[in-house]
């Protein structure tokens, strides 16, 4: 918004300071040209450009206000639609967890099998409203860079989706980024092998290259079909889904300075390469 403001200020600035050097080199021109004219007509030339040329500036600035003026009133409305959005979408998870605690209550007296699909329901709404509000406050929201071992980071993520197989490979290493937004990636990343892959087990690699940490993500899931280049670029609708948790996943990654990479894996999947600050536990 600083700079919508910015750009209004310049223009406006511009625009006056334009308007008041033609008034200024009419009115010189016509005081250094009295032969041209008779006295009567040069005074009447004169009151005539400069009223002209004060209206033209006063409603060049009138202008200049009233887009100042708009321009704040769509920055609170949007503040306003950010924070019930915010809210709403707090509530909503709020019920969503003490529901699926109850549901949890529930399968322990019928079976967790029967439950299981009602489980998975719940934590995609609960992982689309979080991509949700990622994507109306992630600008404004400031990362808390933390050291993070991934071993751990990943056991607890394991626990959080029963329904993988999770390999992995490599040393142990920690990586140097904000704990939820790197939650954010993974959920959705095993989000898009369950949905859209329908896989069962999720590969992971973790190595060192040129200080960074190399997490390389795969599964057994269905071939992939579509171009991997554009994948996480912007949100489109595809033949897998609409890409908004891919779109996630990489808005994440590049603010936490990383880089990401897609590919099609060694079983046709879609396949992930992730580089983030960090090292090898010694």
């Amino acid at each position: 918004m600083r700079f919508v403001f910015t750009l209004i200020s310049f223009w406006l600035t511009f625009v006056l300071s334009l308007a008041g050097w033609w008034l200024y080199f009419g009115m010189s021109i016509l005081s250094k040209a009295p032969e041209l004219l008779a006295q009567d007509d040069l005074v009447r030339h004169q009151k005539m450009l400069f009223q002209e040329g004060c209206v033209l500036m006063v409603f060049l600035l009138g202008g200049g206000l009233g887009l100042f003026y708009f321009a704040y009133r769509m920055h609170k409305e949007k503040i306003v639609k950010e924070k019930f959005f915010a809210s709403f979408t707090h509530d909503l998870k709020t019920a969503l967890f003490r529901l699926q605690l109850q549901i949890e209550k529930i399968g322990q007296d019928v079976g967790e099998e029967k439950v299981s699909p009602v489980l998975v329901q719940t934590r995609k709404i609960h992982l689309d409203l979080e991509n949700g509000l990622d994507s109306t406050i992630g600008n404004k929201k400031e990362l808390y860079i933390e050291k993070i071992d991934m071993n751990n980071f990943l056991s607890e993520l394991h626990a959080q989706w029963p329904e993988f197989h999770i390999k992995l490979q490599g040393k142990p290493a920690h990586v140097l980024a904000d704990k939820k937004a790197l939650h954010s990636v993974f959920k959705n990343l095993l989000h898009n092998s369950f949905f859209h892959g329908e896989a069962g087990q999720i590969f992971i690699s973790i190595n060192e290259e040129k200080k960074n940490i190399k997490i390389e993500y795969s599964d057994n899931g269905n071939p992939f079909k579509g171009d991997v280049d554009n994948l996480g670029v912007v949100p489109q609708q595809s033949i897998e889904g609409s890409g908004f948790g891919l779109y996630i996943i990489r808005y994440w990654v590049e603010k936490m300075n990383g880089l990401i990479q897609f590919n099609h894996s060694d079983s046709g999947g879609l396949g992930v390469q992730i580089y983030l600050p960090g090292g090898l536990e010694l």
